[in-house]
Parts: structure tokens; C-alpha cells; sequence
């Protein structure tokens, strides 16, 4: 699997900033992180953008699903001033303005695949052809959606692709490699030091989310446990020391 950092700023720096913005990545990049999560969906037009929820109802200052929108449309929204008024005009970023300023920031990212209501085929393959050849962003794919778990490495076999669960299911090593995944993403609240130990012990590399609390992030740690996905890059970096 690709070297990924044991801390990682979930949405961006977003405890500081409006998730999934370039402001929020600029911020997880000030406070010592050098690796972002975000989430990538489509636009009606089959646009790969940026957001998280389904609809644009929560962190924007439109409504509906986000699908039933073209990107013309989506650019025009506001996407920061329902975080802060310091963020008012801040826009629902494109995959590849996010890549731009990635490279820019000499940043690796964790690109979770979220259909949100689009057709989750079409969506992988716009993800792989946007990412294309580039190799000046580190990226590390992962979804929820087996399918698209599975179909990432065809599309894009030198990439590696982690498997998300909330859940880890009974016959997960059987499922895991049926999906050729190369990491396994759980939910920080359902992992103990077993769980850990077994899903390590098979030579899984585990990463979990979402870590808040520097004393659970490090008994994570201490289990094996790859990385943390943070909301608060700026308290883990200064809470846990940087691991060799």
C-alpha cells in the first residue's frame, strides 16, 4: 500500500475551515499535515466535485441533491459562509483544482469515492480519468461501495484502493481480498485492541476515522492501527509526536 502519514485532516482542517474546501486544505497544511481525506461525487454533468453529504443543504447556500446540479451551476454556490462569515465566496472545489492545489502544497490525499446519489460506475471512471497519470499528488483511493472498491483496480491498477466499513463484517478477510482492496477503513468507535490485532495480524494495513481524542489516537496507534483520520490536525500534531 502507498506510504500514507499516521495523521491524516479529515475534509481538510475541518474543525478550522468549511469541509472540503481549499481553504480547509490550505489550513491541514499550516498546522503540519501533509496528507488530506476528501469526498468526491458527480455533478449532473458528470463533473468530478467535492462534498460530502448528498444534498447541498448543510454546507452550502443551495438545496436538493447534488447530482440534479451541473458544475456551472455548483461553482456559483457558496460553500463557506454557512462555517464562518471569515470563509463567505469559498466554492465547491473540482477534483482537479483539488489536485492542483495538492501538488502545489506538496500534499498526498485520501479520495473517498461517494457516489451521493450519482451512478456509482460512472463516477469511478471520471475519478480515473481525472487522476489520469498524475504522479504529483500521492493518492490513496478508498469507498464504501464494494463495486467501486473492486472496479478501481482495473481502472487504476497503480493506485491503491482502501475498503470502508462502519462495521467490520464477520468474513471481512474473505471480502477483502475478493475486492483486491489494499487497506481496510474502519470506524474508530467499533475497533479494540482484538480487532486490531487480528486485522493486522493478516497483514491489513488499517486505517480509522474519525480520531478527535489524542489519548484514543494513540492507544489506536499502539494497536497498529496505519493512520488517523482527524478533524483536529493542529491538536494531533501537537499531542502525538511524528512516528518514523
Amino acid at each position: 500500500m502507498i506510504r500514507v502519514p499516521h495523521i491524516i485532516a479529515h475534509r481538510g482542517a475541518s474543525i478550522e475551515a468549511p469541509e472540503n474546501t481549499i481553504a480547509a486544505f490550505r489550513i491541514a497544511q499550516v498546522r503540519g499535515v501533509n496528507w488530506i481525506e476528501c469526498d468526491v461525487t458527480l455533478s449532473a454533468n458528470d463533473q468530478c466535485v467535492l462534498i460530502h453529504d448528498d444534498t447541498l443543504d448543510r454546507t452550502t447556500n443551495g438545496t436538493g441533491p447534488i447530482h440534479q446540479q451541473d458544475l456551472s451551476t455548483l461553482r456559483t454556490l457558496d460553500a463557506g459562509a454557512w462555517f464562518s462569515d471569515i470563509y463567505k465566496g469559498e466554492r465547491i472545489p473540482t477534483l482537479d483544482e483539488t489536485l492542483d492545489t495538492l501538488a502545489a502544497l506538496y500534499m498526498g490525499v485520501n479520495l473517498e469515492i461517494k457516489p451521493s446519489g450519482c451512478d456509482a460506475m460512472v463516477l469511478a471512471r471520471k475519478v480515473a480519468a481525472t487522476i489520469g497519470n498524475r504522479r504529483d499528488v500521492p493518492i490513496l483511493l478508498s469507498s464504501f461501495d464494494p463495486q467501486v472498491v473492486a472496479i478501481m483496480a482495473e481502472l487504476c491498477p497503480g493506485l491503491d484502493c482502501g475498503w470502508l466499513v462502519e462495521d467490520v463484517p464477520a468474513d471481512w478477510k474473505a471480502q477483502y481480498t475478493a475486492l483486491k482492496a489494499a487497506a481496510l477503513h474502519v470506524d474508530q468507535e467499533q475497533l479494540t485492541a482484538e480487532k486490531c490485532a487480528e486485522i493486522t495480524g493478516e497483514n491489513v494495513p488499517l486505517i480509522c476515522y474519525t480520531v478527535n481524542d489524542p489519548d484514543r489516537a494513540r492507544t489506536l496507534l499502539s494497536w497498529g492501527v496505519r493512520a488517523i483520520i482527524t478533524d483536529n490536525p493542529a491538536l494531533m500534531t501537537t499531542a502525538i509526536p511524528p512516528i518514523r
